[in-house]
């Protein structure tokens, strides 16, 4: 039924190879409640003039779950997100953000509800920015504020486990959605963040 009715599956998205400079895993969720590995990637160029501008690639705008009786449409908010990614990269971060043209790509068409994809963002424009690599078996879920405080997201537990079926080592989720039965997962550390600089002190392997 499903090659007759030409539907498209949506593979598991694995970590790549090796540590990439401005490539980072990111954590969603999508449909009911079914969590996912995304790919944030962010190439940044530099400016004439201090004219830097940002262009957002590949985020699907919404997505329809439930059934005929029952239907909800989320839209995502990644767009809008990003400003308060780039206002903590400034004031916390100290980059001169105006000084580059950047470009956030989410290869694959997964849908992006924005806020939770926070620190992923960040993480994978500091990284282009500096050319620093980020670890490849690292993954993140996050919500970041203008003050640079990591903030609680849903759907942590979908999240951490599909990082655990893809093989990811190391998850950085928000302090305030820490459970306890994190401590017992074999073989996969779940780290808890405050804010951006504990983000970035895990995420590069230089």
């Amino acid at each position: 039924m499903l090659n007759n009715g030409r539907f498209s599956p949506r593979p598991d998205i694995r970590p790549s190879g090796e540590p990439a400079v401005g490539i980072v895993n990111g954590l969603a969720v999508h449909g009911a409640n079914v969590g996912t590995l995304i790919e944030v990637e962010a190439n940044s160029v530099w400016a004439d003039e201090g004219k830097g501008q940002w262009t957002v690639t590949g985020v699907v705008e919404e997505e329809q779950m439930g059934g005929t009786e029952h239907r909800i449409t989320r839209k995502s908010m990644a767009k809008g997100a990003v400003e308060n990614v780039l206002t903590v990269l400034k004031s916390h971060c100290g980059l001169n953000i105006n000084q580059y043209d950047i470009h956030l790509n989410f290869p694959g068409g997964t849908p992006i509800d924005g806020p939770s994809a926070g620190i992923s963002m960040a993480t994978a424009i500091y990284s282009s920015i500096n050319g620093r690599k980020v670890d490849n078996f690292l993954a993140m879920t996050g919500e970041l504020s203008v003050h640079g405080l990591v903030k609680p997201v849903g759907g942590v537990m979908s999240k951490v486990e599909a990082a655990r079926r893809v093989g990811i080592k190391r998850v950085l989720i928000p302090s305030d959605n820490w459970l306890k039965i994190f401590d017992t997962f074999a073989g996969m550390q779940i780290i808890p963040v405050k804010n951006i600089m504990e983000v970035l002190e895990q995420s590069f392997v230089d």
